[in-house]
């Protein structure tokens, strides 16, 4: 169990297969050179570094279920505790391990402490026994909404938020201390090799019900395990921000997936995004692999191609019931020709636009609607300005673009006369 990155996932502030990526190669426009293998480490791993590595990454398992969101408070600290010990316990002939194990122990210690200081003080009230447990888990964008009445319960605000703030101090240490590890795995580790195919990547980006984390998967494509694998993940969003993820998989079967649940962050106190292991509109991810018996590097780019393959992938299950609404005159006013539909399949959809298209012959014209979302159930209404639409459609068609992505979903219907 990674106890170290299990308590800040449950805090909040850590960390459907579909498709698979690819690596980017470069076209020398002549025959491919011949692929590099490394040969393996002659130096072998400290053990002590495979403790500290599990306690201190962000989680990667064999199967998205695998990921818990059900522990209580007394679970978490138990296992920040334990994480405490295994870590202090460390002393390495590497001084990087030792170093880096110190400031693990240090920043594990700390949560700890501001976790059982939080669940120790009195709370506003209102709050029941599920408050603190609530909160860690952020099911609130404001957790004390309904709770501040008065200066007693304003007082006992101040003094949760106060130890809230040491917490994400603590967080912020123990993610600078993974961010070391790929120093020391890279003296222990083989020589470079070409993927060439071995490891296959892909990414399940949120989107609208397909929320909220991000989600990351790596393949061992074979032809034997992969044994004490460092792995750094570097992320890079749509207005150029970057975000470095490093794992540890003590054993990695053949033929096998992995997979890494990257949390969208939250608003709390001053910092919007608290705890974002993840970028906004993911472009690209550079992945380097670290283990004794094999190294490699490699570049997924996920906008382009494999979004838009992810996204009518989730758009299969669209689906829209419509009607025509003819020309109506009326006494006071006219009701203009236009248009509606009620989404259904599927939750909501994000943000997006919609282009209506009425036509009849060689007759067309077309309008756009701009949503934040479509909600399950909704009607839309498409309706036109006085005198824009002169002619009964035969045919009104929908296309729904989103965001990022060059995919478009299009319905057409059929207006019975």
């Amino acid at each position: 169990m990674n106890r170290l990155a299990a308590l800040f996932l449950v805090l909040g502030l850590a960390i459907s297969l579909s498709g698979c990526g690819s690596e980017s190669t470069a076209n020398n426009g002549g025959a491919s050179p011949p692929a590099k293998v490394g040969t393996p480490s002659v130096k072998p791993l400290p053990p002590e570094y495979r403790v500290l590595a599990e306690h201190l990454v962000l989680e990667m398992k064999p199967s998205p279920n695998d990921f818990r969101d059900d522990k209580g408070l007394p679970e978490i600290i138990a296992e920040g505790h334990s994480a405490v010990l295994a870590m202090r316990g460390i002393q390495s002939e590497d001084s990087d391990i030792t170093y880096v194990a110190n400031q693990g122990q240090a920043a594990c210690g700390e949560a700890v402490l501001r976790l059982e200081r939080i669940n120790a003080l009195p709370k506003p009230p209102g709050a029941d026994s599920l408050f603190v447990e609530s909160f860690i888990h952020g099911l609130y964008g404001n957790v004390f909404y309904g709770y501040a009445l008065g200066v007693d319960a304003e007082e006992k605000q101040k003094a949760i938020m106060a130890e809230v703030q040491g917490l994400l101090a603590a967080a912020d240490k123990a993610d600078a201390a993974q961010m070391m590890l790929p120093r020391i795995a890279e003296k222990y580790a083989a020589t470079p090799s070409d993927p060439n195919g071995r490891i296959v990547v892909d990414i399940d980006e949120s989107w609208g019900w397909y929320g909220p984390n991000d989600w990351f998967y790596l393949y061992n494509a074979g032809p034997d395990d992969l044994e004490d694998c460092t792995i750094q993940v570097h992320l890079t969003g749509g207005t150029g921000q970057s975000r470095k993820n490093v794992h540890f998989v003590r054993h990695w079967p053949a033929n096998s997936w992995m997979y890494a649940r990257y949390e969208p962050g939250q608003e709390i106190l001053d910092r919007p995004e608290a705890g974002k292991f993840t970028v906004t509109e993911i472009q690209k991810a550079d992945v380097s692999i670290w283990s004794p018996k094999y190294t490699t590097t490699l570049t997924y780019v996920y906008q382009g191609a494999e979004k838009d393959k992810d996204i009518a992938e989730r758009c299969k299950d669209l689906k829209f019931t419509g009607r025509y609404k003819p020309f109506v005159s009326g006494i006071l006013w006219d009701d203009e020709r236009g248009a509606e539909f009620t989404l259904d399949g599927v939750a909501v959809i994000p943000k997006c636009r919609v282009d209506v298209t009425f036509r009849n012959g060689s007759q067309s014209k077309a309008w756009h609607w701009e949503h934040d979302y479509w909600m399950k159930g909704e009607k839309k209404s498409f309706n036109t300005s006085k005198g824009d639409l002169t002619f009964d459609p035969s045919h009104i068609d929908m296309a729904i673009s989103f965001p990022g992505t060059s995919y478009t979903h299009e319905v057409t219907l059929t207006v019975n006369k």
